[in-house]
């Protein structure tokens, strides 16, 4: 994960290894195992109109 993408979720941590522990923390909580070589896939949308 960037720092960009990191820092546009917006959840309060100022560093990249705070938001890669909460999210470890997340995962360790559902039983499943997260390592640093883990491959993820990170998604950002924009708002582009509101009805």
């Amino acid at each position: 994960m960037t720092w960009e993408h990191a820092k546009a979720e917006g959840e309060g941590d100022a560093s990249l290894e705070g938001r890669r522990d909460v999210h470890r923390r997340f995962w360790d909580r559902s039983g499943t195992s997260v390592e640093d070589q883990t491959a993820i896939v990170c998604l950002a949308f924009r708002v582009v109109g509101r009805s």
